[in-house]
């Protein structure tokens, strides 16, 4: 990726803060000098979601009078998860919801390795991938696979695989840091993914010492690093993304759990925009 990056192209991730109110995301997120969030609009985990956008009218009249206020846009809306208790028919308003507040893509995932989870046969996985994209593209949305080693789409192959499988063309690989880093993922592998195949990219750094696998979905969720803090390639990789792909700022830092929520955004504004001033300066 060749271009100089500006905060205000960059999204940041919920996860970053944690469950808020959307409200007061978009105008803090703002503050720091982002120029997207992304929502949450189902939950990614057994916990209700706390703050509910779709199917409130009056939650979504708000959210768009704190976007047109602050100059935001909503980037994407998460996590629609592939189980086989998914229901299209549930997930379709949160889709009309997305797309309604200028929402441009959305997050899959698979199914987290519970001690009662359930998982689909992957031809199983592949038809539910498919109908997911169809309903998607109804509302212009396109749809990326994010992979996780505790989750039954643990790698990147197998989500390029499933991707490839459904053959649609509002398709394509969440690549976030932190989970190529833990799957061992290489840049010379990603060297090999299709540019078109890339959605978007979710920027983050990471300590050098990998939890065990049951500890995996607390550190992404929680004990994630600002960018330049950790060991994670970041130079190598951002080299390698096609141009024009998405940048999402997620950076959930534990030492700053206890911070105020616009301090938590600061930082991780300020420790994205160092870095990518470091990048100019590699140009």
């Amino acid at each position: 990726m060749n271009r100089a990056i500006n905060l205000r192209q960059v999204s940041v991730a919920n996860l970053t803060i944690g469950r808020v109110d959307p409200v007061e995301f978009i105008e803090r997120a703002a503050a720091a000098g982002f120029g997207a969030v992304g929502l949450l609009v189902m939950s990614a985990t057994s916990q209700s979601l706390q703050h509910e956008i779709v199917g409130r009218p009056e939650v979504m009249r708000a959210v768009k009078s704190a976007l047109a206020a602050s100059g935001m846009r909503v980037f994407d809306i998460e996590a629609f998860i592939l189980s086989p208790q998914t229901d299209l028919e549930r997930m379709r308003p949160a889709l009309a919801a997305g797309a309604e507040l200028g929402a441009t893509h959305i997050s899959s995932i698979g199914t987290e390795f519970l001690g009662d989870s359930q998982f689909l046969e992957p031809a199983q996985r592949v038809d539910l991938f498919g109908h997911l994209c169809d309903e998607a593209a109804q509302f212009g949305l396109h749809v990326g696979v994010e992979f996780m080693l505790y989750r039954d789409i643990r790698t990147w192959n197998e989500a390029l695989s499933l991707i490839e499988a459904t053959s649609r063309p509002n398709a394509g690989l969440i690549l976030d840091l932190l989970h190529i880093l833990r799957a061992r993922t290489t840049p010379a592998d990603l060297a090999t993914i299709p540019a078109h195949r890339v959605a978007y990219a979710q920027l983050c750094d990471a300590a050098d010492r990998s939890p065990a696998l049951e500890e995996l979905p607390a550190e992404a969720r929680t004990d994630r690093l600002h960018l330049g803090d950790g060991v994670v390639p970041l130079n190598e990789i951002i080299d390698l993304l096609p141009d024009g792909t998405p940048l999402v700022i997620e950076t959930p830092v534990a030492a700053e759990a206890a911070w105020p929520i616009d301090e938590r955004l600061k930082a991780a504004a300020e420790n994205a925009k160092a870095f990518f001033n470091q990048q100019l300066t590699r140009a």
